[in-house]
């Protein structure tokens, strides 16, 4: 429980009138009652001590008001910008970058995007992991003044740097489109977890949590019990953190993920971590599985989207007869419906759930699922 002057218009920490002690319990309860179908013990729902100040990405958008430029969160369910300063759910970085933003659009008179087509700067997008930032401004062209100025006051607060423009003209809410510019500093976010090197680009996925992520991860290298004979097969692979984890106890890992930048980044990082034994393919889930012909032991490890799997994927999962599938989600729901799907009529049985407080103070929950083929 905590006080927050902006919670009641900002919405981004829904769970903060009730004591981390009681949400935790609430989520624990929720995944057992979601998962009550399963003959499986459900340990209580994981979560640091003190979850203020996790999140390592902020996206800020900017607006007019009264003819005033406002930089914040949009309220839950609107369009409305609630005017901040800073968060508790950040480190103070975040109300550091929010200060020099401020200055940089009040000194370079960088107008705000609006609904007409008017104006330049609609986003702000950042990391920030050990002092080291990658800022994103998101804009409409990049025919506007003041990065030299603003990439060094970053400098004076921050250890690195990395600073990119993304043009957006869409007319839709949609924070990203497809050109990124760099503009100066370090191409790349650089930082270690879970023994990986790690380095993003803008557009890369990362968990906002990583003291819980990296938790997680190394729980799920234990449910995938991998041996040196033992091939992964890594779907929705992403930049491949997983996949460079997996190899280092693995024979071989095989990274599936659909989306080229993703990949290219992926590897990118085996490279960075000296690893040989990853094998990258770019592609549908369901048809690049499909392709493998795997002798002796293999595991699967899946983190999908939201939405969960398709019904094509579950089959070519299935059909590829893995020792163990194990099932990272951020949404429960979808995450019990497709293991309802796996487990009926098949070999496979839920040995292992873990529930994870990604996103404390939120409504958001992460789970675990371990599935063993039955001999």
């Amino acid at each position: 429980m905590f006080k927050c002057k902006y919670s009641s218009r900002c919405g981004g920490c829904d769970g903060a009138k009730r004591t981390i002690e009681t949400e935790l319990k609430e989520k624990t309860q929720y995944i057992k009652d979601l998962f009550s179908n399963y003959d499986c013990q459900i340990p209580d729902c994981r979560g640091e001590y003190y979850p203020l100040k996790y999140r390592n990405k902020i996206h800020l958008a900017f607006g007019e008001l009264k003819g005033k430029t406002i930089i914040g969160f949009f309220e839950e369910g609107s369009s409305k910008i609630t005017d901040v300063d800073d968060c508790l759910l950040y480190d103070k970085w975040a109300s550091v970058l929010i200060s020099i933003l401020r200055e940089y659009i009040s000194r370079f008179k960088i107008r705000p995007y609006n609904k007409m087509g008017y104006g330049i700067i609609r986003y702000a997008h950042a990391r920030c992991i050990s002092n080291k930032i990658q800022l994103t401004l998101v804009v409409s062209t990049d025919n506007f003044p003041g990065r030299d100025w603003l990439y060094h006051k970053l400098t004076e607060k921050f250890s690195e740097v990395s600073l990119y423009l993304n043009i957006n003209r869409r007319t839709d809410h949609a924070v990203f489109d497809k050109t990124f510019k760099f503009v100066k500093g370090n191409k790349f976010l650089n930082f270690e977890m879970c023994g990986v090197k790690v380095s993003l680009s803008p557009s890369s996925f990362l968990q906002v949590n990583l003291s819980v992520a990296e938790k997680m991860y190394k729980s799920a290298m234990q449910m995938l019990d991998i041996n040196q004979d033992t091939t992964v097969v890594d779907l929705y692979s992403g930049i491949g953190i997983t996949s460079v984890m997996f190899s280092k106890s693995a024979k071989q890992v095989i990274s599936i993920e659909e989306v080229v930048s993703a990949v290219d980044n992926a590897k990118f990082m085996a490279k960075l971590n000296d690893r040989n034994n990853i094998v990258h393919f770019c592609g549908k889930c369901e048809k690049e599985i499909g392709k493998l012909k795997i002798d002796g032991d293999a595991v699967v490890f899946v983190d999908p989207a939201r939405a969960g799997l398709e019904k094509s994927v579950i089959d070519a999962i299935i059909k590829f007869n893995p020792r163990k599938i194990v099932y990272m989600s951020c949404n429960p729901e979808t995450c019990v419906r497709d293991i309802d799907v796996i487990t009926n009529g098949s070999m496979y049985k839920v040995s292992e759930i873990s529930a994870w407080n990604m996103f404390p103070y939120t409504k958001h929950i992460e789970t675990l699922v371990c599935l063993q083929r039955q001999v």
